[in-house]
């Protein structure tokens, strides 16, 4: 992680509790080794987390960053007990919807329809993901009936939804005078 645009350093005093001084000092963050150079990445990371990343790319790599340390424990998981689908669906589909909603620059209806329809459609990818994993009698999770146990919803909502398209004849802008209005039925 880039810590600064600018390579003017400035000295800053300051005292923190020993707990902290305690984790800063043993904690790994982006290859900084000294007290100094740790605080320097976190007051970035800080400043990242304010700033919100404006641009959805900035945005996505701070989420995934965010999941660094989940990814690392899953890894280690997969080398003994396999491959999750599941998780990897989330783990790839969570940070892209929350990049979205993150760097959103909602000033008027238009943005917030594109923010509204990028998020939606990630969302529904995910569900349509996991769904897949419903198909057959266990999903490739670490807990096989994961999408058994959580999915009828979801699953209930889609027949219901495809049984009302099903009922309704199509709409004709001759069949809805709202679509035609210059035409009296």
């Amino acid at each position: 992680m880039n810590t600064s645009k600018s390579t003017t350093m400035l000295p800053v005093s300051g005292r923190i509790p020993e707990d902290l001084y305690l984790w800063l000092s043993a904690t790994q963050l982006d290859g900084a080794t000294t007290v100094s150079d740790k605080l320097r990445v976190a007051v970035a990371t800080l400043k990242r987390l304010h700033d919100g990343d404006a641009d959805y790319e900035g945005a996505l790599s701070m989420h995934r960053d965010l999941q660094a340390n989940t990814r690392k424990q899953i890894s280690k998981l997969e080398a003994e007990h396999g491959h999750s689908e599941v998780l990897a669906t989330l783990l790839e589909h969570a940070p892209a919807v929350s990049a979205a909603l993150t760097s959103a620059q909602i000033d008027g209806l238009a943005n917030a329809q594109r923010v509204e329809a990028l998020a939606t459609r990630r969302c529904l990818q995910m569900a349509e993901s996991l769904l897949r994993q419903a198909l057959t009698r266990q999903a490739r999770a670490y807990d096989p009936q994961v999408l058994a146990q959580h999915a009828q919803g979801l699953i209930e909502l889609a027949l219901l939804i495809q049984q009302k398209a099903a009922s309704k004849p199509p709409v004709t802008p001759a069949a809805n005078p709202a679509a035609n209005p210059g035409v009296n039925p």
